[in-house]
């Protein structure tokens, strides 16, 4: 039987597999040296001088999909392929940014990742058989859009979009998608209020204007 006219190409690799968020084995040998590629190029990354900025950028032109200006990440770094995350400008990331991009991560500008942050689009099936016996993986795309903060130890999911500008709290565990202009905290992660004009003048208050 011929394919109707106008029918998506069926996926015929692991990784065309991935991308397409099907089900894949990560152990695909094409997986795998794609995922020892990068590590070889995150070992320099993360190695460079302090003060070698330039190669750092470099490096990361040459590993990831798409990389704007004015753009820092901490050593150490780590991902799993990086040619699926795409940043905006004026991106800082603290130390130990770890990114699962099985999916594409897409991160906007002047977004702010405090330390040990995880962006994770893998995931397994909860069944031991297609988890284990099958080496069943996949793995759904996750945006940051621009302005938002990750505090520390953040754990953002499969699937999720973090809304633009919103905060969210230390070690919180993202599971479900936030809305933009919001504070969200916790484990799983819920929005506790919004962030308003109030916000700007208890900081003056706090800690005053900068000079």
């Amino acid at each position: 039987m011929e394919a109707a006219v106008g029918a998506p190409e069926p996926e015929t690799t692991e990784r065309e597999r991935m991308i397409a968020g099907r089900t894949y084995r990560s152990t695909d040998p094409e997986l795998t040296a794609g995922r020892a590629a990068t590590k070889r190029v995150l070992h320099e990354y993360n190695a460079t001088h302090p003060d070698d900025e330039e190669r750092r950028m470099e490096l990361l032109r040459g590993l990831l999909g798409s990389v704007g200006e004015h753009v820092w990440i901490e050593p150490p770094f780590r991902c799993d392929y990086g040619a699926q995350i795409s940043l905006g400008s004026m991106v800082f990331a603290n130390y130990d940014l770890a990114v699962l991009d099985c999916a594409p991560v897409t991160i906007g500008d002047k977004v702010l990742f405090g330390p040990r942050v995880t962006l994770a689009t893998a995931s397994h099936p909860v069944d031991f058989q297609q988890r284990v016996g099958d080496m069943f993986e996949y793995a759904q795309p996750i945006t940051i859009e621009d302005g938002a903060w990750l505090g520390a130890h953040v754990v953002v999911g499969p699937g999720v979009t973090i809304g633009a500008r919103s905060v969210i709290g230390a070690g919180s565990i993202v599971t479900r998608d936030i809305p933009a202009d919001v504070v969200a905290v916790g484990n799983p992660c819920r929005v506790v209020r919004p962030i308003t004009e109030d916000d700007r003048e208890a900081y003056l208050r706090a800690y005053g204007a900068a000079g």
